[in-house]
C-alpha cells in the first residue's frame, strides 16, 4: 500500500506534543495516516477531475495561467481556482512553468483504487471520499452559471454526507474535537456557563458528554448553550442531542457570530467559556468578532477554538478543498497584521489577532512550534485565550 499512498508521515514523537501529549498520541495509529494521505490524494484527484469536467483539460495541457482559466467566469471562481491550481502543483497533478499551470502526460486519477487501498488501511471511511464526489457532481453550476456554493453544497442531497462527516468516528475530523476537549477542561470552574459556537452535527457536545462523565468534569458545567446560524443544524440538535449527550445541561438558541452577541440576548461578562470548532474562520471581521467575544466572558473566562492551522499562509491544505466555494470562507475582512488572508490561518496569526483583541494566557494545544516544522501535515490544533 505505500508505494502506491507514497510515503506515510511518521507520528510526532512524544517531547514535540505538549503537556496533552499522552492523550495526543493516541491519534496517531496507521488508519489515521493511511485516511490523512489518502484523502489529500483523493482530493487532489477530484480536483483535477471537476477541471475536466469542466471541459478544460486541452487548455491545461497548453499551459493555463489563473487569468486564463478566469476568463468568462463569474467572478466568485477565482477564490478557488487559486487555491486549486497550486494545490494540484503540490500534488504533482500539474507542473508550475512561471505563471501557468502544465498538465502532462496521463497521472493516475483512478479513484475506485485509491477507495480500494484507504479501505483496507482505514476501513469504514469511506463516507469522506463520498463527500469529496458530491462536492464535484454539485459544484459545475458554481463555475458555469455563477450560482452560490452554499445552496450547492448545503442541499438536501448532500447533507447526510457532511453529518457523516462531523462525526466523532471519522478519524479525519475527530482530531478538531478532542484537541478542542483537551484545551476546554483545564480550569474549567464549578457551575460553568459554556456557549458553542456553530456547533453544527453536535458531536463536540457528544465527545464532551461522553469524555467528560468518564473523567468526571462534565458536572462543573451548569448550563450548555448549543448555538448554529443554520436552523436545519439547531433543529436536528433539538431532537436528537439530549439522548446522544446524556448528562449535558443543554439549552439551544440560533446565533450568527457577524452580528453583535448582545443583540441576540447574551450578555456582556455571562460566560466561563466560549467554544468554537473551525468557525472563527468564517467570522467576517474577525477583530469585531473578537472583540465581542471577550466582553462575553467573565474576567478569566476563556474562548477555546479548534481550527485547522497552516504550517505557512502560503501552503494549501487539502481540506480547503470543500470550503472555497463558501462566500463566508472566502469572502472576509483582512489586515495584515491580524487577519493576512482568508479561510485557515497559521498558528502566529491566530496569536496575533487574539492579543489585538485583548485575550491573554494563550495555551496552545499542543504547543505548534517546533511540531509543524517537523510535521508539516498536522494541521489541527486548539488554543485556549484568556478574557
Amino acid at each position: 500500500m505505500a508505494p502506491t499512498l507514497g510515503p506515510l508521515e511518521a507520528a510526532p514523537s512524544l517531547d514535540l506534543l505538549g503537556p496533552h501529549g499522552a492523550d495526543i498520541a493516541r491519534l496517531f495509529t496507521e488508519p489515521f495516516l493511511v485516511l490523512h494521505r489518502a484523502s489529500a490524494i483523493y482530493t487532489a484527484r477530484t480536483c483535477l477531475l471537476l477541471l475536466f469536467d469542466l471541459g478544460w483539460e486541452d487548455r491545461l495541457r497548453a499551459g493555463a495561467t489563473l487569468d486564463n482559466l478566469c476568463e468568462g467566469l463569474p467572478a466568485q471562481c477565482r477564490k478557488p481556482l487559486a487555491w486549486m491550481l497550486p494545490f494540484l502543483a503540490g500534488e504533482n497533478l500539474l507542473v508550475r512553468e512561471g505563471e501557468a499551470y502544465v498538465l502532462r502526460g496521463e497521472p493516475d486519477l483512478d479513484l475506485t483504487e485509491l477507495r480500494q487501498l484507504a479501505e483496507e488501511g482505514a476501513p469504514g471511511h469511506a463516507g469522506n471520499f463520498d463527500l469529496l464526489d458530491g462536492v464535484r457532481s454539485h459544484i459545475q453550476p458554481f463555475f458555469t452559471e455563477g450560482k452560490p456554493g452554499e445552496g450547492l453544497l448545503f442541499d438536501l442531497t448532500l447533507y447526510p454526507l457532511w453529518l457523516a462527516y462531523f462525526r466523532n468516528e471519522n478519524l479525519g475530523y475527530y482530531p478538531n474535537n478532542l484537541l478542542t476537549l483537551l484545551a476546554l477542561r483545564e480550569g474549567l470552574p464549578e457551575g460553568a456557563r459554556v456557549l458553542e459556537l456553530g456547533a453544527g452535527a453536535g458531536s463536540f457536545a457528544q465527545l464532551l458528554a461522553r469524555q467528560g462523565s468518564e473523567e468526571g468534569w462534565a458536572s462543573r458545567i451548569a448550563e450548555y448553550r448549543f448555538t448554529d446560524v443554520a436552523l436545519t443544524f439547531l433543529r436536528r440538535a433539538q431532537r436528537e442531542l439530549k439522548a446522544a449527550a446524556p448528562g449535558l445541561p443543554l439549552q439551544f438558541q440560533s446565533l450568527d457570530l457577524n452580528r453583535p452577541l448582545g443583540d441576540q440576548g447574551i450578555e456582556a461578562q455571562s460566560l466561563d467559556a466560549i467554544i468554537g470548532i473551525n468557525v472563527l474562520h468564517v467570522a467576517q471581521d474577525l477583530e469585531r468578532t473578537l472583540l465581542d467575544l471577550r466582553s462575553k466572558l467573565k474576567p478569566g473566562g476563556r474562548l477555546v477554538i479548534g481550527e485547522c492551522m497552516k504550517p505557512d499562509l502560503g501552503t494549501p491544505l487539502y481540506l480547503e478543498f470543500f470550503f472555497g466555494f463558501i462566500k463566508s470562507f472566502t469572502d472576509v475582512t483582512l489586515d495584515p497584521r491580524w487577519r493576512p488572508r482568508h479561510g485557515f490561518l497559521t498558528p502566529e496569526a491566530w496569536e496575533a489577532a487574539l492579543c489585538h483583541a485583548g485575550f491573554g494566557d494563550l495555551q496552545f494545544v499542543p504547543p505548534p512550534r517546533p511540531l509543524m516544522d517537523q510535521h508539516p501535515g498536522f494541521t489541527v490544533g486548539a488554543v485556549s485565550a484568556r478574557a
